[in-house]
């Protein structure tokens, strides 16, 4: 496994002002958005920089937040879609990514599994947002569970999913599946190229990525500039490719480590 290094040590011959973030735990702190954390993220607009959230949430919680944070684009469930609202005509822009696209099909697939996953493991649980998703199915092991289940559990089921045909991930809270090989990474890559008007290769010397579990390591792989918030270290026995560098401080207050360090010196 390559070595991580201290944030500290991130340095770039140009401004990096793109940023991709991951939500749950590494922008957030036990389950909430803190000011200290939404503070730094309008001071990185306020700066005239650019910020995508990336995360496995459901569309229905993208819709919401592409509308009322100071983001340029949220990308949901793992690289499905992006939304993002363009305030000067008032209009949600919705690019699907995924297929097939949703409907009552893909639906009944998505729950088939699901069902096959709780009859083998029955203390885990449908996420509690699963009714607002369009694309995947989400297993609960340890957001609304007391107590949560083990990650090695998380594992096994990640794999009795794929065993299912599915693609499967496990984040910091939910174990994700999905039909078909989207991830996060190759959506940044076409919101990079359609909105931006960047290739894979120039959009590297401007962007960096934070996040802070498993289904971050297709970032952690593709991106030079990729950062870990410090609670990514129980996963990365688990991950192939790791976090180029990583924060002293866990969740939200690494990620506003991360802003002061970009801001103050990248």
């Amino acid at each position: 496994m390559a070595t991580m290094r201290p944030l500290s040590q991130l340095a770039a011959s140009r401004p990096l002002d793109l940023l991709f973030f991951d939500i749950d735990d590494t922008f957030t702190h036990e389950g909430r958005v803190t000011a200290q954390g939404f503070a730094a993220l309008e001071r990185w607009q306020a700066a005239g920089r650019h910020a995508v959230a990336v995360t496995g949430r459901p569309a229905g919680w993208c819709d919401h937040l592409a509308r009322r944070w100071p983001v340029d684009a949220v990308i949901g469930e793992n690289g499905a879609f992006w939304f993002a609202y363009r305030r000067a005509d008032k209009r949600l822009e919705r690019v699907w990514l995924a297929q097939p696209e949703p409907g009552p099909a893909l639906q009944a697939r998505l729950q088939q599994a699901a069902q096959a996953v709780l009859a083998k493991h029955p203390q885990a649980r449908l996420a509690s947002d699963q009714p607002y998703r369009l694309f995947d199915v989400a297993i609960d092991f340890a957001e609304d569970i007391d107590p949560p289940l083990s990650l090695q559990e998380a594992q096994d089921i990640a794999t009795l999913l794929r065993d299912l045909g599915l693609t499967a991930k496990v984040s910091s809270i939910h174990v994700n599946a999905w039909l078909g090989e989207q991830d996060k990474y190759s959506a940044c890559v076409r919101w990079l190229n359609e909105a931006m008007g960047l290739e894979e290769a120039q959009a590297h010397q401007r962007s960096v990525y934070v996040g802070d579990s498993p289904n971050d390591e297709p970032m952690f792989g593709r991106f030079p500039f990729s950062v870990g918030v410090a609670n990514v270290r129980p996963f990365l026995p688990a991950m192939r490719t790791p976090p180029a560098f990583i924060t002293d401080q866990a969740a939200s207050a690494g990620f506003c480590e991360l802003i002061d360090h970009l801001l103050a010196h990248c």
